[in-house]
């Protein structure tokens, strides 16, 4: 033994495996006095620590955050409120993975079958595809994960829409919970729609809708909106109904003179002109093409190139407000990361827009001017600057008036969605 320890010390292992431990202590020792450095800093009390879940339930502080969990062995509803200590837990028994699984399937097989049809044979025609149908989807939505989490929170009186918030994973990332409902003649009655009882946005985490500077009353200032367009140069189909919906939006913007607004606009549509702008304006709407592919998902732009997602996540602004994209697949989810919100929506989140306006799939080029005509009608109706935080109940109100015109299917009004406050 004493021989094999004297050839040990000989080679100098011991020393350098104690020369290496001793350099770990030193760079621990280091990080800790940073990080405690770094917690003295106004706002960093709790830098790397794991958040108290007092600070989480401030993230309801506009509404019940409901999260939606998507496990192999089960399904639940969590729900978060401002005013209650604990989670409310809302089993979802009848609605097991393999179901989620099943109706996202169900979803892609209906959204590809509304593609495959010319538009104008779209106009509020059920799209029913071997069985199965939008019906049936929003239904075993609302009977199994939605009813029971409005009935846990004792939301029974249509027509009193509080604003909630739907926080989904997995297969829940790409299901419409925000149009669960039973719908046709026979459910016509205010009582049988997610719609009738709530305003629903999502979020992609609970830390996107925590109290910030961002949130907070908006501004005295005048309100700095810019407009991008779909550049000649972006190498994609032409889209006729980009110029009539930023016509309809500057109608409606000179038509509300008091309402403390600057128009900006995108002249060349480039990627780093864009960009250029939104660091100074306050809400942008882009009418263009959109392309959802994971990290390379953006907005289709001058010059063949897209804005891209790492690029508006780099975005540093200060100034919150509305994002509006008006463009197709901007809160797609990425399907082999459904626990990570990687889609444009979220992004703009991330660069502090305080809302964003996206879709869940392809749109409708004739029917989204329709849409932004509606939600910036509702945004500036009383002639002062508008609040960035009503574009959910304006989105809300412009979706329920184009569905009840009978003039679109359940493929072109659905994928519009509220992200964020």
């Amino acid at each position: 033994m004493s021989a094999v320890s004297e050839q040990t010390r000989s080679s100098g292992v011991p020393e350098s495996l104690q020369q290496e431990a001793d350099r770990h202590r030193t760079l621990a020792i280091q990080r800790d006095k940073l990080l405690q450095e770094i917690r003295r800093l106004p706002g960093f009390e709790q830098f790397l620590l794991r958040k108290q879940f007092s600070q989480l339930r401030d993230s309801a502080h506009t509404g019940p955050v409901v999260i939606l969990n998507a496990a192999e062995w089960r399904c639940d509803a969590l729900i978060v409120l401002a005013d209650v200590d604990h989670v409310i837990h809302v089993p979802l028994p009848n609605f097991p993975f393999e179901r989620s699984a099943g109706l996202q399937k169900m979803l892609e097989e209906l959204v590809g079958h509304a593609r495959a049809i010319p538009c104008d044979d779209r106009k509020g025609d059920p799209a029913t595809l071997r069985g199965v149908s939008w019906e049936s989807l929003l239904s075993t939505l609302w009977n199994n994960v939605v009813k029971p989490v409005l009935d846990a929170l004792a939301f029974s009186t249509p027509g009193d829409l509080s604003r909630i918030f739907w926080c989904p994973t997995g297969p829940f990332m790409f299901l419409p919970i925000h149009a669960a409902g039973l719908y046709g003649t026979q459910h016509s009655e205010p009582g049988h729609k997610v719609s009738d009882f709530v305003i629903s946005s999502y979020a992609p985490t609970l830390a996107t809708l925590a109290p910030s500077s961002n949130s907070a009353a908006i501004s005295s200032e005048d309100l700095r909106l810019l407009l991008v367009r779909q550049p000649p140069s972006d190498g994609l189909p032409h889209l006729s109904g980009v110029a009539m919906e930023l016509e309809l939006i500057r109608g409606i913007v000179s038509n509300s003179p008091s309402a403390q607004t600057i128009l900006r606009e995108s002249s060349v549509g480039t990627v780093e002109e864009v960009l250029s702008l939104m660091k100074d304006a306050d809400w942008v709407h882009f009418a263009c093409h959109g392309i959802q592919e994971g990290a390379d998902s953006g907005l289709c732009l001058a010059d063949q190139r897209r804005l891209k997602l790492r690029d508006i996540t780099a975005l540093s602004r200060p100034h919150g407000g509305l994002a509006f994209l008006s463009a197709c697949e901007t809160a797609t989810g990425e399907k082999g990361l459904s626990d990570e919100a990687i889609h444009i929506a979220a992004g703009m989140l991330f660069a502090g827009y305080v809302g964003v306006i996206g879709t869940m799939w392809s749109i409708s080029d004739a029917l989204a001017p329709r849409v932004a005509r509606d939600v910036y009608a509702q945004l500036f109706q009383n002639g002062t600057r508008p609040d960035h935080r009503e574009a959910a109940r304006a989105l809300h109100e412009a979706i329920e008036r184009l569905r009840d015109s009978g003039r679109a299917s359940f493929a072109t009004w659905l994928p519009f969605i509220h992200v964020g406050l």
